[in-house]
């Protein structure tokens, strides 16, 4: 009789924290195990990109997050979100535990979200999609009222790579306890009335931060933003200790340092991961397909299929929905010089 060692093995559902080269630690309810894929995994990594197909559904993130995460883990829907055809950090799997310390990857469950960029070594005609990370529940856009002055051109183009990889934004105003100008609190107001949600911090006097504590609460979320807007001093308020595990260092030169050659998940006390300063450099990298930017800047999508030609991109075309929509006031000009500027590669 043939001892099968995997016979009595048990079986778990874990997130892969960090992976390099075919080995991945994987967090679980009984712990941390380093784990390998079986075997079949690449055959079937293999058959799904040739086949891989991209759904043409757009459901945004606040249905996906009305869901405890337990639930949005065991059961999504892999008619929604294909299969990955690579492993990455932040995916979700099933694994057997072979030991106290080690286990094998069987199988990965369909993701949520992924921010993906195009693979160095794809080509025009054969484009690959390299993960940079899976499952995000969302991302902090963090951003200074003063001390640098915000710059919400940028902050426009993180909400439509958050819109395009269905990943919720939560736009962080940090140092609060500043004197700023009164366009940041119209600007505020603006994405406040694009169903965005704004929260006004500082980790100096604490403002905001026990309510930013529990918007990270049972999420996976990635901290982004310019340099010098406060970042690590909040994520520490938030979680001490936190800001020198992920790499988001001292911002006094205005230059972030990393502490590990890849993307890391690091656990929050309450519940919940965040991203490290991989993931977050991977945000500038993120790009959006020109046939789909309109439909990331949400006020533009009532107008979307109205305008006189199908192919419209919304510039200088005669007979434009969205360029009228902004000559009648109800689309903020400002907004729309963003969507130019990031269609014309501008904005990066």
């Amino acid at each position: 009789m043939i001892n099968d060692p995997e016979a009595h093995s048990e079986t778990l559902t874990g997130v892969v924290l960090n992976g390099a080269h075919g080995i991945y630690d994987v967090h679980t309810e009984d712990g941390v195990l380093r784990c390998t894929l079986r075997g079949k995994l690449k055959k079937a990594f293999a058959q799904a990109q040739s086949a891989k197909s991209v759904s043409k559904s757009r459901p945004r993130y606040d249905k996906m997050l009305a869901l405890p995460k337990s639930e949005r883990i065991e059961h999504r829907d892999s008619s929604i979100n294909a299969l990955p055809v690579r492993l990455s950090v932040g995916d979700y799997v099933k694994l057997h535990r072979l030991d106290s310390k080690t286990g094998l990857i069987d199988e990965i469950l369909p993701r949520q979200s992924a921010l993906t960029r195009k693979d160095a070594g794809s080509t025009e005609k054969k484009p690959m999609q390299q993960t940079m990370l899976a499952n995000l529940d969302q991302v902090a856009l963090v951003f200074a009222t003063a001390q640098p002055q915000p710059h919400f051109a940028m902050l426009d183009r993180y909400l439509a790579i958050c819109e395009s990889a269905r990943i919720r934004p939560i736009i962080c105003l940090n140092k609060v306890d500043l004197p700023y100008e009164p366009y940041v609190d119209e600007a505020a107001a603006l994405y406040a009335q694009l169903d965005y949600l704004v929260i006004w911090t500082s980790y100096k006097t604490g403002e905001g931060v026990d309510v930013l504590r529990q918007l990270l609460r049972e999420h996976t979320t990635l901290f982004t933003g310019p340099s010098g807007v406060g970042k690590s001093s909040l994520v520490n308020s938030i979680e001490p200790g936190m800001a020198l595990k992920t790499g988001l260092v001292s911002e006094a030169t205005g230059k972030g340092k990393h502490t590990t050659t890849g993307s890391q998940l690091y656990p929050l006390s309450g519940g919940g991961w965040l991203a490290d300063s991989a993931g977050i450099r991977a945000l500038a990298t993120y790009d959006i397909e020109s046939e789909e930017l309109a439909w990331c800047f949400v006020e533009f999508r009532p107008y979307l299929g109205e305008c006189l030609y199908s192919d419209c991109q919304h510039i200088d075309e005669d007979g434009c929905a969205i360029q009228q929509a902004v000559e009648d006031g109800v689309i903020d000009e400002r907004r729309y010089r963003s969507y130019t500027r990031i269609l014309s590669g501008e904005e990066r």
